[in-house]
């Protein structure tokens, strides 16, 4: 499928690109607009006005809505979610807020991925080899647990 969002992916985008590839759609083409823009036709929009798939203002990231949405039952995808709900739900964006010691530096990984990047879809190539090497670290980790 073509998936749409905003140009210029950051953190709960760049998360939920990664999620919709690797979780819910191996074959997901990425396409980006300006907000203002019509959404084009066959597309599956998120983050975007008109969206089905949005956060929801102080209460779920885009990652949450795609979770629950599609159901995704992984331990390690929950550790993720939790990541990324700590900067965009209870920080509230804002760095000195984050509960989780992994939140902020993630966050500015992938926030620079747009600093040395020349496309969306550098960034996108890049932060997916990102949370794919978090996703592989912390599964080995949930493994060791026995979670």
């Amino acid at each position: 499928m073509r998936w749409v969002t905003r140009h210029e992916p950051h953190f709960d985008r760049c998360a939920s690109a990664w999620l919709i590839r690797r979780f819910i759609d191996p074959d997901a083409v990425f396409e980006f607009i300006e907000g203002e823009d019509p959404i084009p036709m066959g597309t599956i929009p998120f983050i975007l006005p008109r969206a089905e798939i949005n956060p929801i203002e102080g209460l779920k990231a885009t990652f949450d809505v795609l979770v629950e949405k599609y159901r995704i039952k992984d331990p390690t995808i929950s550790l993720i979610q939790d990541i990324i709900h700590d900067f965009e739900v209870n920080s509230g964006e804002d760095l000195s807020k984050v509960r989780l010691r992994e939140t902020a530096g993630l966050f500015k990984i992938v926030r620079g991925l747009a600093r040395i990047s020349k496309t969306d879809d550098e960034i996108l190539f890049k932060a997916f080899i990102v949370f794919d090497s978090l996703y592989s670290q912390l599964s080995a980790e949930v493994k060791e647990k026995g979670w």
